[in-house]
């Protein structure tokens, strides 16, 4: 007699409403990685919501039940879908770290595994997050962008972004950190002395993603002086938007220079362009003291609310 294969199981099978714990450490968020019968995901941590609970005490007790963790309801995120099933994702705010406990605990195995875990947003689709699209929901609620102009006890943090920038830099202009492993401050200090200039600071939720630097030029032409996103927020559209936002502060005609030899940063402020500005022109000049470098380019162009 042929024994019976048992159909493999389903990732979100089961039907029931589902409550959704949503936790956020900084720029990380709280999964739990999953196998289950040969199937690799992850999952935000949750469960059914139980006769008379509400989603948000459903969603504050299945944290504890699956990662040991005392948490709170801060407010619910949204309504969606979970494999199928409705299911209300609570942002829950906690205390300590995750450990595997309850049903979860007893019922781990190689084929059927839960491992509570902090994931960045690029590691929630290495970890491939189920249901498909929940990544790009949750992020946007929890890590919104934010651009503010710098706040004079801001500086600091933004000195230390710039040391970011100027290594980035440095594989294109050759430069290197003093004997100190600093790069120097150099136009940065400008910034914070000068009427004017500003500068902007953006923020993942609460965490620091970025800076724009910006000063008049001799016509009175708003001036790109630096702009600066952090590597992990790249590639997810933060850079585009923070752009946006510091471009529709300043309505009218902009100078842009960048480095043709920095690609990815050429491609990026062209799209940029060709999006939220007219009467696009390039120039190309000297860099001051330096003519042995390739020339930088000064692009022009005028917001279209302008």
């Amino acid at each position: 007699m042929i024994p019976e294969i048992p159909e493999p199981r389903v990732p979100l099978g089961s039907p029931e409403p589902r409550g959704v714990a949503v936790v956020v450490r900084g720029a990380k968020l709280l999964v739990i990685a999953r196998v289950l019968d040969g199937h690799e995901y992850a999952v935000l941590p949750g469960g059914g919501i139980e006769p008379g609970e509400t989603p948000e005490e459903a969603a504050v007790r299945e944290l504890a039940e699956e990662c040991s963790m005392t948490g709170r309801a801060v407010r619910r995120l949204f309504d969606g879908d979970q494999g199928g099933r409705p299911a209300s994702y609570v942002l829950v705010e906690a205390e300590g770290e995750p450990v595997l406990g309850g049903d979860e605990a007893l019922a781990s195995s190689p084929d059927d595994s839960y491992r509570p875990l902090w994931a960045t947003e690029p590691e929630l689709q290495l970890l491939g997050l189920l249901p498909e699209g929940i990544a790009e929901l949750v992020a946007a609620e929890v890590w919104p962008l934010r651009v503010d102009e710098i706040r004079h006890d801001e500086w600091p943090l933004v000195e230390r972004l710039w040391q970011l920038y100027q290594h980035d830099l440095s594989e294109f202009r050759h430069s290197a950190p003093d004997a100190e492993g600093s790069f120097v401050a150099g136009r940065l200090t400008a910034y914070r002395e000068r009427d004017d200039r500003v500068g902007y600071l953006a923020r993942r939720g609460n965490v620091p993603c970025g800076f724009a630097l910006v000063h008049a030029t001799g016509r009175g032409k708003p001036l790109m002086g630096e702009f600066f996103v952090t590597r992990s927020s790249r590639g997810s559209g933060v850079a585009a938007g923070f752009a946006r936002e510091v471009l529709a502060r300043h309505p009218g005609t902009w100078v842009i220079p960048f480095q043709d030899e920095n690609p990815r940063a050429a491609a990026f402020r062209r799209r940029l362009a060709a999006e939220v500005l007219v009467d696009v022109a390039e120039e190309r000049f000297e860099v001051p003291g330096k003519p042995h470098l390739p020339p930088d380019v000064w692009m022009t162009g005028t917001t279209r609310s302008a």
